[in-house]
């Protein structure tokens, strides 16, 4: 099923497979807190912005705004962030869901 909310989704993953757990988790700690006090939603380990055509640039403002933190835990957030993407929520499929429809359609919609 997709998601009709109109919005972006975005995404910060750090890098569990290099970098130490305890250092990961406590820059998670603090990229999930900046992230919601910028007015982003947490759903599940993905930032949810609805209706808010300024949510990437302003997710962008809140990682850079957390270079100094990373550089105090002893990484480089460059090094530290595996990846930082968004994508909008209308192409959201939720697989544990997918079950539930017999096809999952899209429709174009010429503008």
């Amino acid at each position: 099923m997709t998601n009709s909310a109109e919005g972006i989704a975005v995404v910060v993953n750090l890098d569990y497979l290099t970098l130490p757990y305890d250092v990961c988790r406590m820059l998670w700690v603090v990229v999930e807190r900046a992230m919601v006090e910028a007015g982003f939603v947490l759903d599940g380990r993905v930032f949810l912005a609805q209706n808010d055509t300024t949510a990437a640039e302003r997710a962008r403002a809140v990682m850079k705004s957390l270079e100094p933190t990373f550089e105090s835990l002893g990484v480089s957030q460059f090094d530290a962030v595996r990846e930082f993407y968004c994508y909008d929520l209308a192409a959201r499929i939720d697989l544990n869901m997918i079950d539930t429809a017999e096809v999952v359609e899209l429709i174009e919609t010429l503008a």
